[in-house]
């Protein structure tokens, strides 16, 4: 039997040390959004294998985009270090799972509201006629 080789494990140790850092964030994510898209997985009726395993790998790569951006708002408006939110934000957006279109429209109809709303203030300062 061959001796081991210690330059493998070292080469490992080394991967480890450099790519810790780094990949610790994207694991609580990954496995945080994991665990929110099984609940509206569980929920789906008749879905097969392949359909779940899709489902969970566009759901997850979903949180993995916009969990950073999410995180860092959460961080600038109230507060909570992004570090802490993280996980909570992944999980909430793995826990959507298809349900993302009432979000979006309640976005849209913000956007409008918003949109609208300094359209008549900008009218109202230059005199011209507002509605």
């Amino acid at each position: 039997m061959a001796e081991p080789s210690t330059s493998t494990l070292s080469i490992t140790a080394l991967a480890i040390a450099v790519l810790g850092p780094m990949a610790g964030p994207y694991a609580l994510i990954v496995f945080a959004a994991l665990a929110g898209a099984l609940w509206p997985l569980s929920t789906m009726p008749t879905v097969t294998r392949l359909q779940g395993a899709a489902f969970l790998v566009r759901v997850v790569a979903l949180a993995v985009v916009l969990t950073g951006t999410a995180a860092y708002w959460i961080e600038s408006t109230y507060k909570v270090p992004a570090v802490e939110s993280v996980a909570l934000v992944a999980f909430a957006i793995g826990a959507m799972g298809n349900g993302w279109r009432p979000v979006l429209a309640g976005l849209r109809g913000a956007l409008v509201n918003l949109v609208s709303r300094l359209g008549k203030q900008r009218g109202d300062q230059r005199g011209g006629p507002t509605q």
